[in-house]
Order: C-alpha cells, then structure tokens, then sequence
C-alpha cells in the first residue's frame, strides 16, 4: 500500500489558491529490534504485581539493562489501529484506573485535565510523577548521615512514638515508639522519630537535597522511552519560588522520610538501589539492546553501556548501607514477607502517603544476591498503589520476582516454593 498525499496552497485566511498533485510515497521499511527485556521475567513480574495498579521494574545495576517493565493497568495498542479506534481511545482515557499511565516512569499529577483534553494529548504526549518514595528514602538519608560524619552511627536516639516540632506533632508509624534506636536499627525498623531527628538536627535540608540530587532525584534518567518526568527534590528556594513562604522545620521533617514536597519516579528509584549496590556508579537504564536491518538481519547499532552518573561518596559508606538495608530483610519490616531462599536480598521497604485522595504508594526497592558482583545482580522496585498504608503487596510482588529469578521458576512455581499456594484463589485481589 502506498500513501498519498496533496499539496495545496492557501492564503492567510486558508482559502485555496492553487492545488498541487497527489503524490504516492512507499512505505519504508522500518528496523528490527532487539530490547534488554527478559520474556520470562517480564512475564512473572507482570502476573506477581497482577491486577493492582502500580509497576514493577527489574534491571541489571551492572549495565542498566531493563529485564523487565510492569505498569498496571495496561492498553492493548491494537485497538487503536481498527475502524474504532476513537472510541476505544476514549473508553481507555475515561476509565477510573487510567491504564494510559505508564507508572514505572510517570504518575497521576495532570492525569485528570490530559485525559479530558479534547485534543487528545495521550496519543503524543505522557504525563508527569507524583510519588512520594516514603520510608525508601531512608536509603538517602544514610548515607548522607555516614558519609558527613553527621552522627554517630551507634548514637541512638529514643522514640517515644513521636517528635513535636513547634506546635505540630510527627508521629512515628510504630504509636508506642521503637525506644533506643541506632542507625542501622533505624533503617531496619524504619523508625521515623530518628530519621525526624537526623534530618532536622543533624543534616539539615540543604545537606538532604544535595545528596538527593547524587542519587539522581529531581533528573531525568534518559531512558529510552517517552514521557519520562524528573520528579522533584524541594529545597528553600524551590518553596519562596512556588508557594512563596519560608521553609520551616515541618518541611526538613517530612522530607526526611520521603514525604512533603519530594517526588521521584520508580525509575529513579531503582538507580537509587543500583548506585549503592554498584557502590557509586549508576549505568544510563535502557530497553533497546540492538537495532537489525530487517532485509539482511545484520546487526546495524549496538546500544553501549553509558556511565550516567559517578558519585565520590566513599565505597565504605556504601558498603555500610549496603549492610544497614540487609537489616532490613533479616531483623526488620520486609522480615515476615521477604522469604525467598534462593536469593540473599538487600532492600527497603515504603508506604508514601497520597494527598489528594484515601490511597497509599507502597514501596519494595532491593536488589539480590547481596553477597555477590554486581555483575550477578538484579535490581527489583516494586510500587502499588495501596487502599490502605499497610497494603504489603509491593514487598510480596518483588519476593515472588527474587524467588523467579534465581530459582529458575514461574509464578506458580514460586509462590508454591514460597508456601504461597493460597494465591491461586486471589492472585488478582
């Protein structure tokens, strides 16, 4: 089939002067791809995160190669080449659930004026983030404690349940307190009242937004897909600019533990993971691995391996976070979920609040096996959109995915070799 186009000349007020000819112009082949996704991975990731809306992203820290990609709810992009396809765009723009929405690099900000947009801006364009990384953020915080020299690891800080600040009180998400805290045990537990604490006494905002920045937070990642946001790092002047008021202790408090004014990306938060697991360097995250000329099948690009970023934070201070997230697995939040024993895991866990509405995000970010090159790891960032703030589906996903991967299964071989038999009767609740 060829494509035929016509040329016409119009004046200012688009009346036609003259009518060119109609040219035909053949198609041109397009070239073949070969991505970095792994079909078997990328299927138990799809059927562990399920029916839930969220994403799920696994990478190699080694390289930045996507092993697979998640978001839920999904399209079907043949609907959009039928007779129909306008009503099936705007069948798909108006659902509740907003499956247009890639959420493993975008979220639901703009959401609801782009999807109402009568000019469609979904068929061109993406919209922007708005997650918060909640309790994952915790990851930052230490290693900007460790590597300032800001506190004492083993100084510990007594939570009581919470900490005022001013005439406000900040809870802690344990209402009884963890009482003596250290560092590690901070992480470990995920206790708010001592990293509440280090960040207004001892970091500082400027010092967090510094170090959120060398983790890549508030930049683009360059992946190559479109629609990527860069999220937000807040700082004073960021606050004067926008809402024009000073920054307060409130504000040094809420983004201490990955809430307020910070937003970041799944994306950006699986760099986080893949610059401490890589002890600096963080890879350019990518999906396209080579381009084939579809006549001859040669192999016409190969997508190189970019550094994106190298940090000068001491490889002793990543080696210590890297223990302090182990913590987390063996003596803290993800102790009761994250039961796989095929892999040692070294992660976070993370409930973010969301303002607008009664919704949670809830956070998974890890990466396995901990004991081993980075070459021989994956990084795992599982994030749902939870009904409730103890919504543990982010953390079950990303066990199933850990158990998959290094134990060679599917998903229900997983979840059988996990005692999760009971998941076939409510996979997709």
């Amino acid at each position: 089939m060829f494509a035929a186009r016509r040329y016409n000349v119009v004046d200012v007020r688009g009346r036609q002067i003259s009518s060119g000819e109609t040219t035909e112009t053949p198609p041109e082949n397009g070239k073949n791809l070969v991505l970095t996704v792994d079909r078997k991975i990328q299927q138990l990731a799809q059927e562990a995160l399920g029916n839930r809306m969220g994403s799920a992203i696994v990478m190699k820290p080694a390289t930045g190669e996507i092993l697979a990609m998640v978001s839920y709810p999904w399209y079907n992009p043949n609907d959009f080449y039928t007779e129909s396809s306008e009503s099936a765009y705007r069948s798909y723009a108006l659902d509740p659930e907003h499956p247009f929405l890639n959420r493993a690099v975008q979220s639901e900000s703009a959401y609801r004026s782009y999807a109402l947009d009568p000019e469609h801006p979904f068929l061109n364009r993406a919209v922007q983030s708005n997650y918060a990384p909640a309790s994952t953020f915790k990851i930052v915080m230490s290693t900007a404690a460790l590597e300032e020299e800001a506190i004492d690891p083993e100084k510990e800080i007594v939570c009581n349940g919470s900490l005022w600040v001013g005439n406000r009180e900040f809870n802690c998400h344990v209402p009884e307190g963890h009482g003596p805290v250290d560092l590690k045990k901070g992480l470990a537990e995920s206790c708010d009242v001592y990293f509440y604490t280090l960040g207004l006494n001892y970091l500082g905002i400027d010092l967090i937004s510094k170090y959120s920045k060398q983790f890549g937070f508030g930049e683009y990642t360059g992946i190559d897909l479109p629609g990527e946001v860069r999220g937000l790092v807040p700082t004073p002047a960021w606050k004067e600019r926008v809402y024009g008021s000073p920054w307060v202790g409130g504000d040094t408090v809420n983004t201490s533990i990955g809430q307020g004014y910070l937003n970041v990306t799944p994306i950006q938060m699986a760099n986080m993971v893949a610059m401490v697991a890589n002890e600096g360097l963080v890879y350019k995250p990518h999906l396209l691995k080579e381009v084939h000329d579809p006549v001859s099948g040669k192999t016409v690009d190969t997508i190189e391996t970019q550094v994106l970023r190298s940090s000068s934070i001491r490889k002793e201070t990543f080696k210590q976070v890297q223990e302090n997230m182990r913590e987390v697995i063996t003596d803290g939040t993800a102790e009761v979920v994250i039961t796989t024993e095929a892999v040692k895991v070294a992660g976070k866990t993370g409930t973010g609040e969301v303002g607008y509405e009664d919704r949670w995000s809830a956070w998974f970010a890890a990466y396995g096996p901990y004991d081993a090159p980075p070459e021989e790891q994956v990084v795992v960032v599982t994030m749902v959109e939870a009904e409730n703030e103890w919504e543990w589906w982010a953390v079950r996903a990303a066990n199933i995915i850990f158990q998959g991967i290094f134990a060679e299964q599917n998903y229900d071989e997983a979840i059988e070799a996990l005692n999760w038999g009971w998941l076939h009767n409510d996979r997709n609740e």
